[in-house]
């Protein structure tokens, strides 16, 4: 599979991702309380349990981590989703985890055996920033989507 370095993740390959998995625009999420239906999701591949955590993200509330963390939000998860299957559709191997960050992002962690570590930091929807640490290089940091 090919580097995150590689791919080019255009916004409107993110928004198609997003709608196509998750049936619905953003604009039109459900009111509080009400989950997504993950039945519409499409097979995900490799990316399988990194989807189903961050659909099961949404379970979260706010102060989740009993330090007042903001749980992510529908748009944010919706989003997130739509970032994982253009991810996979690019060929990217899946991360090695995927968490909720505390201010309510949503963050996708690769450690790679030779000390690589790469992380996209959603902040919002349809925007992320990313840490590329190499052994022995400066950190590289770019957002995306890439245009």
């Amino acid at each position: 599979m090919s580097s995150l370095l590689e791919c080019d993740i255009p916004q409107q390959n993110w928004l198609t991702q997003a709608g196509r998995q998750n049936g619905v625009a953003a604009a039109s999420a459900p009111p509080h309380g009400v989950k997504r239906d993950t039945a519409s999701l499409s097979d995900a591949g490799p990316w399988e349990p990194t989807v189903q955590a961050l659909v099961e993200f949404q379970h979260l509330g706010d102060n989740w981590d009993g330090q007042g963390a903001v749980a992510p939000s529908y748009e944010q998860l919706e989003s997130a989703i739509g970032l994982a299957y253009t991810l996979y559709q690019q060929g990217v191997n899946p991360p090695s985890r995927v968490v909720p960050g505390p201010q309510g992002s949503v963050i996708f962690e690769w450690q790679d055996p030779d000390g690589t570590y790469t992380e996209i930091e959603q902040v919002r929807p349809f925007y992320a920033e990313v840490l590329l640490i190499e052994p022995g290089q400066p950190a590289k940091h770019w957002t995306l989507p890439s245009q």
